[in-house]
């Protein structure tokens, strides 16, 4: 097949390389993208939420977030929407390198041994702990189908312990088990 302008030679290059992406749109769920992003019930008492911003700024399909004011520090949850899995998890990739890079001012990252939940429905699901600037940070990134989620957040004794960043971490599992219809039972979720 010879194509005679440029526009169909184009079309073709796009369509093979994005495999249709640009036209897909996610699948319809019962939940509003804004109804998966935290309040301050689930952060440490004296937490107040900033207001819920959707869309965020050059994100996703759909998106939503907010800034949590801890009573010492700040903590953040943001959802993104994308079309298909497969871009949620390039996504999720991307800010793994992004989110977890280190300098003389970031890092090093790891995993704190306090820190033992691990999603039981996520795709892909990461978690880390280092120094941001001099203040000691935690971060979640996951997939889950075609949403990617962050969640970061200052750590102290007196603002929000590792208890309670893994209160959050299993209450976005709730919002991401109810949206999704993946059960979250004490037989699937790590100790």
């Amino acid at each position: 097949m010879r194509l005679r302008t440029p526009i169909a030679a184009v079309l073709v290059a796009c369509l093979g390389l994005l495999g249709c992406q640009a036209w897909q749109t996610p699948p319809q769920r019962e939940c509003p993208i804004e109804s998966l992003v935290l309040d301050e019930s689930a952060f440490p008492p004296g937490s107040r939420a900033a207001e819920l911003l959707s869309p965020l700024p050059e994100a996703a399909w759909r998106s939503a977030g907010r800034a949590i004011d801890l009573p010492r520090g700040v903590a953040g949850h943001s959802v993104y929407q994308h079309k298909t899995p497969r871009i949620a998890a390039e996504e999720f990739l991307a800010n793994k390198r992004a989110q977890f890079a280190q300098d003389d001012n970031l890092g090093p990252w790891a995993t704190p041994g306090e820190l033992t939940y691990r999603s039981p429905i996520a795709d892909q699901y990461y978690v880390a702990c280092g120094n941001e600037w001099g203040n000691e940070m935690c971060i979640m990134i996951a997939q889950y189908e075609e949403y990617f989620v962050l969640v970061t957040a200052h750590m102290s004794e007196d603002g929000m312990t590792y208890a309670d960043f893994e209160r959050v971490l299993r209450a976005v599992d709730e919002k991401m088990s109810a949206c999704l219809g993946k059960p979250l039972t004490p037989a699937t979720a790590s100790p």
